[in-house]
């Protein structure tokens, strides 16, 4: 019953015909509400209301609020229009220049920041851009989603899956930042070859024809900064929260409690009152993940979890090398069309139990799941939020990018991504 309720639900979220938080809301009442029959009687509920708060991953919550603060604040002070015409202006409209900086960009901000809030102003300023050069946007969008995924696999906090399985494994910021951070880096490396040599004939097209191109002087980075103090502030506030948060172990601080720090900061001496900051905060998504841990804790009380790792063991035979490429091969075919955070949540007890029956090493499951999720969900136009947010905006501009369009690109370069990950995960842990 357990695991028929969460399939229905994922079919649901997977079809995008009804929001993601309200199909959650009620896939989390159905695990409380329906009637079980046990050898005791008949109960209400997989799940019962004394049990929510054991489930509940609250480091993981506490941690995506404060973030999420702290990134909100910061665009409204006009902190991302900012840095994203410096680059501009810094490029000197070498197309080379804007499709390299640019995704080195999306991918520098979203390890530390959520990517959505990335997708959103990078792509706009992207369409901007393009626009002004008189360029097709979609090779530039297509690379940014990419690089933006990758670069949230290399730090804890750079994706949704990350902090869960972060939290869920008792991992530390700078855990991930030593295992994932490189492979993550290798793997941008060769996905910016990859794209390299895909577009090469139209970058070479395209700087052929802006060789006289000269309007550097027309962009003033300084006239996107809404307001100055703010953006000042919070920046001081997020330097701070990242810097505990690579102390947290030493210091012996909870992941949530640097988080609403920083955030509780940055909205007392924001300057900005509390109540315009607080109504944009992602409310929805903090409602998604706290129904998605009741959904996943019903099938971990159910024993759906323990048997799924049973089999999973079973089938790698309880080989380590061929667990771990199968986790990472998994995550990434799996997140490509199914969203990556709720896979994550799934996944952190299988690979806990995988861990304890076979005497795997916790590290370097969690690390494959991590890059499998979140280098996975390039995949396809659903496979992370990134993907919907860059391609939303782009439509919105009057680019529409149809399934075929961005399957042929980024298909094969999220394989030869996850390819890379194999064999760095193989030559680092495995061998």
């Amino acid at each position: 019953m357990a695991l028929a309720i969460f399939v229905g639900i994922y079919a649901l979220i997977a079809s995008e015909k009804i929001e993601r938080t309200i199909i959650a809301i009620w896939g989390a009442l159905l695990f409380l509400l329906i009637p079980v029959a046990t050898q005791e009687g008949v109960r209400m509920g997989i799940l019962s209301y004394s049990e929510l708060a054991t489930y509940v991953n609250w480091e993981a919550l506490g941690l995506i609020f404060g973030m999420f603060t702290l990134v909100s604040i910061l665009r409204e002070s006009g902190f991302f229009r900012y840095l994203g015409l410096s680059v501009l202006k810094r490029t000197k409209f070498n197309i080379y220049w804007i499709f390299f900086l640019f995704a080195l960009t999306s991918a520098f901000l979203s390890a530390f920041m959520d990517s959505i809030t990335v997708l959103l102003f990078m792509s706009a300023l992207t369409l901007e851009t393009c626009a002004l050069l008189k360029v097709n946007p979609v090779p530039f969008i297509f690379l940014e989603i990419a690089s933006a995924n990758i670069g949230g696999s290399s730090t804890m906090v750079g994706d949704p899956p990350n902090i869960i399985i972060g939290t869920g494994c008792n991992f530390s910021f700078m855990d991930f930042v030593i295992n994932t951070g490189p492979i993550a880096g290798i793997a941008l490396a060769v996905n910016l070859l990859f794209f390299f040599l895909w577009y090469r004939k139209f970058l070479r097209e395209k700087s052929a024809e802006l060789k006289d191109f000269h309007k550097v002087n027309s962009i003033d980075p300084a006239s996107a900064i809404i307001n100055k103090k703010l953006m000042r502030n919070t920046l001081v506030f997020f330097c701070l929260s990242i810097g505990l948060l690579t102390l947290h172990h030493s210091l012996h601080l909870s992941v949530a409690f640097v988080g609403i720090l920083g955030a509780s900061l940055a909205l007392l001496f924001g300057g900005k009152p509390v109540e315009e900051i607080v109504e944009k905060i992602d409310w929805k998504t903090l409602i998604f993940f706290t129904c998605l841990f009741i959904m996943v804790g019903g099938l971990e009380k159910s024993g759906v979890l323990a048997a799924f790792a049973n089999a999973l063991g079973s089938m790698s035979k309880g080989h380590p090398i061929l667990t771990v490429f199968a986790i990472l091969w998994a995550s990434a075919f799996l997140s490509s069309v199914i969203d990556n955070v709720p896979f994550a949540a799934l996944m952190v007890p299988v690979i806990k139990n995988l861990s304890s029956l076979y005497g795997f090493p916790l590290g370097v499951l969690a690390w494959a799941l991590a890059l499998g999720t979140d280098i996975g969900g390039n995949g396809t136009p659903i496979g992370a939020s990134a993907n919907v947010v860059g391609l939303s905006v782009a439509k919105k501009g009057g680019v529409k990018i149809t399934w075929g369009q961005y399957c042929k690109v980024s298909m094969p370069a999220m394989m030869v991504s996850v390819a890379t990950c194999m064999l760095i995960l193989y030559l680092r842990y495995l061998r």
